[in-house]
């Protein structure tokens, strides 16, 4: 089974796999590309890319504006992760609210510092590791954090988890940041060599949509999408009141 989102929203696919009962994996072929795995109906795993469970699930939209799907019948195992209806309700909440808390601190990669638990440390820390060190669902751990980003009571670095990551890839298109990747230095060390955060985003979005993958691509590429839709809004917001003065 195989369609566009233009003519079928995500939640009719889904709907119609747990009315059928079906057991396989639903590929999301759209801006961001995801998973949805079940057995015998319920939705048992997904994600994106080697990001799985329910954080990933949750982190992913369920309604896509575009796209295509694709359906194959496979042997899917485990434990279910909540009654389908519970399921599909939860994920349209946390979906519409994600988008929300991505208007405030972009993307859970983004390193906030400030007097508060988990971010008191010298140079801040991730969303992302303040959910892990917690052991707390991410959407919470965010939501958390981007209310205190309003208050005041935290604020952002500058800075983002994947700037950590050090890759030795020279990718598709020989430039001088794709040189710059040679394995010896970290991302966030790239940017402070003159590199914008914006350049190496972009450069690593395009390479991973081409194919690059590494330990946490999957989380890396749901943030990266985020901070480029924040980018792009904030550029919007700019040039609307430009054009106003």
């Amino acid at each position: 089974m195989q369609g566009l989102f233009s003519d079928v929203p995500l939640i009719g696919v889904l709907s119609l796999l747990h009315e059928t009962g079906q057991t396989g994996v639903l590929d999301v072929n759209a801006e961001l590309p995801f998973t949805v795995a079940f057995a015998h109906g319920e939705v048992v795993e997904g994600g994106i890319l080697d990001w799985t469970g329910l954080d990933a699930l949750h982190s992913s939209p369920m309604l896509p504006e575009s796209g295509s799907f694709s359906y194959m019948r496979r042997d899917v195992r485990g434990s279910v992760i909540a009654p389908f209806e519970k399921f599909t309700t939860d994920w349209a909440r946390v979906s519409d609210e994600w988008a929300q808390i991505g208007t405030i601190i972009s993307s859970p990669s983004v390193v906030l510092t400030g007097p508060l638990p988990l971010y008191d440390q010298e140079k801040g820390r991730s969303v992302r590791a303040a959910a892990r060190d917690a052991g707390l669902p991410l959407f919470d751990v965010a939501s958390r954090a981007a209310d205190a980003v309003s208050s005041g009571k935290l604020r952002p670095t500058g800075r983002y988890a994947w700037y950590g990551l050090r890759l030795n890839h020279q990718g598709q298109r020989q430039t001088a940041l794709a040189r710059a990747l040679d394995g010896n230095v970290n991302l966030g060390e790239v940017v402070e060599r003159g590199f914008s955060a914006s350049e190496v985003r972009a450069y690593l979005l395009a390479e991973i949509r081409l194919g690059l993958r590494f330990s946490g691509s999957g989380w890396v590429l749901r943030d990266l999408v985020w901070e480029t839709k924040h980018e792009a809004a904030i550029m919007t917001t700019t040039a609307s009141n430009d054009f106003m003065f």
